[in-house]
């Protein structure tokens, strides 16, 4: 989900940290497979390039899953973000005892199982994502993105990869269902409210919010394409993740401020929206599912 995320003013470390066990738990088993054992298919070294990679996320999750002879290229707006992978990394190849070695330039991971060489480059995706044309790629990945996007923006990323024929999958696209528990009278409102906010422009022009993933997905059928899609909700409680209190009032705290900028004259209720969500997060009591969709297209 991508309320807490704006491409004008960058990606926060913490956040993308916080939010990636409840990532990684909601991610689509059945595309995954598939994406498996379309790598399982093609022996020679695979080309990947990650659109808004972050923190490197999205890699954590797949780099292990995909065997050897993998080469990454990480691209993100932020540079910092980028400048701290060897750091960021490190205590992830040391849980999976993988090698890691630096250079200036790159990053090599060495397993048994797996092995890649990681790069990374600065790219502004709103306006320069046609630099990303002369790159060799056989898999295009990108994470809690395209709710970020606009149709113009999307019809050029469809586009992108219809002209290279590589593989997609785009994971994590928030599509507007939101549920808690217990419930409250005030959170259809706050939804209709965030919702409604998801469609300002997060520096890719005007976004499409919920609706971005299945448009997506509709642009790359439009075009010829097969394409998978399936639901990958968070699924928030401290019975499945032990992060859940802190994620839960990172997000109402994103929530709220962006549902008082679309209507300043509901403070009063969303504010109390706000007090009486956090009580219940104090008490263990709190619940969250947030609806997101997974789009995959295989060469």
């Amino acid at each position: 989900m991508s309320e807490l995320e704006n491409q004008n003013t960058g990606f926060s470390e913490s956040w993308l940290s916080l939010r990636e066990p409840a990532d990684h738990a909601a991610r689509n088993t059945a595309l995954v497979t598939q994406l498996v054992q379309w790598r399982a298919r093609r022996q020679q070294h695979l080309h990947i390039i990650e659109i808004g990679a972050g923190t490197g996320s999205n890699l954590r999750f797949l780099l292990p899953k995909l065997g050897h002879h993998q080469h990454w290229l990480l691209v993100d707006y932020d540079a910092t973000l980028l400048e701290h992978l060897p750091r960021i990394l490190k205590p992830w190849t040391d849980s999976q005892k993988a090698q890691l070695t630096i250079s200036d330039d790159q990053l090599r991971i060495e397993h048994d199982e797996f092995s890649a060489i990681v790069e990374w480059q600065v790219i502004d995706l709103s306006s320069d994502l046609e630099k990303l044309q002369s790159q060799r790629t056989d898999l295009l990945l990108g994470s809690a993105l395209l709710d970020l996007t606009s149709a113009h923006w999307l019809d050029s990323l469809a586009k992108l990869c219809i002209e290279k024929q590589c593989t997609c999958l785009f994971a994590l696209n928030y599509d507007g269902r939101v549920k808690w528990q217990p419930e409250l009278d005030s959170d259809k409102r706050i939804n209709q409210l965030l919702n409604t906010h998801q469609l300002n422009d997060k520096g890719f022009g005007k976004a499409l919010g919920p609706t971005a993933g299945m448009y997506f997905a509709n642009r790359l059928e439009q075009w010829g394409r097969e394409v998978l899609t399936h639901r990958s909700d968070w699924q928030i409680s401290s019975t499945t993740i032990s992060e859940s209190a802190a994620l839960q009032h990172a997000i109402i705290d994103g929530w709220a401020p962006a549902a008082i900028e679309q209507s300043s004259s509901e403070q009063t209720m969303i504010k109390q929206w706000q007090h009486e969500r956090r009580e219940f997060i104090d008490k263990g009591e709190s619940e969250l599912m947030v609806g997101h969709l997974e789009v995959l297209s295989l060469t």
